[in-house]
């Protein structure tokens, strides 16, 4: 669980919608400083197909974007498995090292935020379903092995995931950390608003934008490092379409459809997570309104 008295603010929304420029902006206003909420933002050799901010000066792990500390981008090497079991112990030990600042959380993974404002208790221990042997699990249908793992981590896999009996059965068989709620932290939780049409340009635009950048060079760069697309990081959107293209199944005007596609319905489930939550308060990417709505600080 986190231990901290202190205020946190969190600003969350579909990719795409601005949150990373936002959250500076605003850590400039309220001596701030932003720890990241991404769950791919996460991994050191995913750069470009994850969005992610482009430092100006490293110093360890601690990134600096105008000159506003930002915390846990790039730290796990893509080979390696990240759950909000070890998120949650990431962030602890960030919230530890500065206590002066007003930490931040900025980023569109709704379960990472989660486990930090209303304080999950997550067991050190993982809960699995050893009692259905694989024998078993290979004759259950769709829904059945999708009603075997938590709907949290149900709706934190990507939509071929939860439609692949096989992943799902893996997931089964890894086992997830057992959790749940503690007493919340002292939040405040923006969410942006933004206009579907707008937000629909600007992942368009943002796409194109990665391919210009080398997204195609970054992931034949990956695959040459001996990444496979069956490790966690290279399921993620970007990556995981290249798959068909460099099979020669799909062209590339097909791949880029893909991609679009999948971060469309991405950002839908984002919408709808956040939804959920009742404290969030839903605003326009202004830091004026934020600063009228956060108290306490």
């Amino acid at each position: 669980m986190i231990n901290y008295t202190k205020p946190i603010v969190v600003i969350a929304g579909p990719t795409a919608s601005g949150k990373s420029s936002l959250a500076i902006k605003l850590a400039k206003e309220i001596n701030g400083y932003i720890i990241n909420a991404d769950c791919r933002q996460i991994y050191k050799e995913l750069k470009i197909g994850t969005a992610q901010p482009i430092p100006e000066k490293v110093e360890g792990d601690i990134w600096y974007i105008d000159d506003i500390a930002h915390f846990l981008y790039g730290h796990i090497k893509a080979t390696d498995h990240y759950n909000i079991y070890k998120y949650q112990r990431d962030v602890q030990k960030v919230l530890d090292s500065n206590p002066d600042q007003v930490p931040i959380l900025v980023g569109g993974t709704g379960l990472y935020i989660d486990s930090i404002v209303y304080n999950y208790d997550i067991g050190s221990k993982k809960r699995s379903n050893s009692e259905y042997s694989r024998k078993q699990l290979d004759s259950m249908g769709l829904n059945s092995l999708q009603s075997l793992i938590p709907s949290d981590i149900l709706e934190s896999l990507n939509d071929s995931d939860r439609k692949n009996p096989v992943r799902l059965i893996r997931t089964i068989e890894k086992g997830t950390h057992t959790h749940s709620k503690g007493s919340p932290l002292n939040f405040t939780y923006f969410v942006l608003d933004i206009n579907q049409e707008e937000l629909e340009n600007r992942i368009e635009k943002r796409i194109d934008e990665m391919f210009v950048m080398g997204l195609e060079k970054e992931n034949r760069g990956l695959l040459g490092m001996g990444l496979t697309y069956e490790v966690q990081s290279m399921r993620s959107i970007g990556y995981r379409e290249f798959e068909r293209y460099f099979k020669g199944e799909i062209t590339l005007s097909e791949l880029k459809l893909d991609i679009l596609t999948h971060t469309l319905q991405y950002a839908k489930r984002q919408k709808t997570w956040f939804k959920r939550n009742k404290e969030v308060i839903n605003i326009k990417p202004s830091v004026s309104s934020m600063l009228n709505s956060i108290s306490q600080l």
